[in-house]
């Protein structure tokens, strides 16, 4: 009878550890973990394109974050959207917050500024969204600091 119940112990350990699943992985394109400051060069976008960029903040502090949009045109006319997205797990984000871009003709900063107050997400994604029929480099400036 012990080794009856000993196999079945084990038989139903298998099965519990064999239903576990592990979380997913995510690989950030930078990390901050301070007083940050960066200008994040995007890939070139061509008519309705997008791009992102993924932040992990290893910080135990609450961080104040500033992000402007600087458009380096190339050629055409576009608009789009900057979008600023947290995650707790990197995998599934939440928009926060956008800036708009209307009728990009030149090289060009925008004057909306997307501000992330006592920001305690561990993962900030911020995606380029273009539309149009244009050529262009987003730049985004990122300034981070503790609240």
């Amino acid at each position: 009878m012990k080794k009856i119940i000993l196999l079945f112990s084990i038989i139903m350990f298998a099965f519990v550890s064999m239903g576990q699943t592990n979380p997913t992985v995510v690989t950030p394109d930078a990390t901050i973990s301070g007083a940050y400051y960066k200008v994040v060069s995007l890939n070139t976008l061509t008519d309705a394109d997008n791009d992102s960029f993924v932040f992990r903040l290893k910080t135990s502090q609450v961080m104040h974050i500033n992000v402007k949009l600087y458009t380096d045109f190339v050629s055409g006319s576009s608009s789009g959207t900057l979008i600023a997205a947290g995650s707790i797990d990197g995998v599934n984000y939440a928009n926060i917050d956008t800036i708009t871009i209307a009728s990009v003709t030149e090289d060009a900063m925008d004057t909306e500024v997307i501000t992330l107050n006592d920001y305690n997400y561990p993962y900030l994604k911020l995606t380029v969204a273009q539309t149009g029929t244009a050529v262009t480099i987003p730049k985004v400036y990122v300034y981070a600091k503790y609240n």
